[in-house]
């Protein structure tokens, strides 16, 4: 008689409780820290996992530190070909933050993501701050890490977008790439 040996309840159970408590360790070292910026046992800033909670927050321009809009540091005209991507860039320095405004000219809602690539980073690693498809964005983010930031666009219409792009801050503008 050729049977397989069945586990017990008993390392059923063992298994179980082991996998409950290596989640919890998991979620209290790397998730929470990375995610939300909430570190209780210190190690996520020890591994560098902080910085990747900090992200770009929608937000009343009114609210921000830098809330004088009025007059824009720079003011960009990017076009967007029909069925094309183009990315925009600025090198900032970690911590700095950067304000921004931008819209279609049209209303044409584009697909956009926005992210930073790290200074030296050979590895091909970049952090989206956001990703979505509209006709506008605006907000401010405190960059997590000195490098590149800014948006890839996407134009999926039959037709050029005008997008303007308005910014703010301590950066050093790159422009197309």
């Amino acid at each position: 008689m050729n049977s397989t040996p069945q586990p017990s309840i008993k390392s059923l159970l063992f298994a179980c409780l082991l996998s409950i408590i290596l989640a919890a360790i998991i979620l209290l070292v790397a998730v929470l820290p990375a995610e939300f910026d909430i570190d209780p046992t210190g190690l996520g800033e020890k591994l560098g996992l902080t910085v990747l909670s900090k992200t770009v927050n929608d937000v009343n321009p009114s609210a921000l530190s830098c809330s004088d809009h009025s007059t824009w540091q720079d003011t960009a005209m990017i076009t967007v070909p029909a069925h094309k991507g183009v990315e925009y860039k600025f090198h900032v320095t970690k911590d700095e933050k950067i304000n921004f405004s931008w819209h279609t000219a049209s209303g044409i809602p584009l697909y956009f993501d926005f992210h930073g690539e790290p200074e030296g980073n050979t590895t091909g690693y970049f952090k989206s701050y956001k990703v979505s498809t509209d006709h506008q964005s605006s907000g401010f983010l405190a960059v997590p890490f000195t490098g590149v930031h800014g948006w890839y666009w996407e134009n999926k219409s039959n037709q050029a977008v005008v997008i303007i792009l308005k910014t703010q801050g301590n950066y050093r503008v790159v422009g197309l790439l």
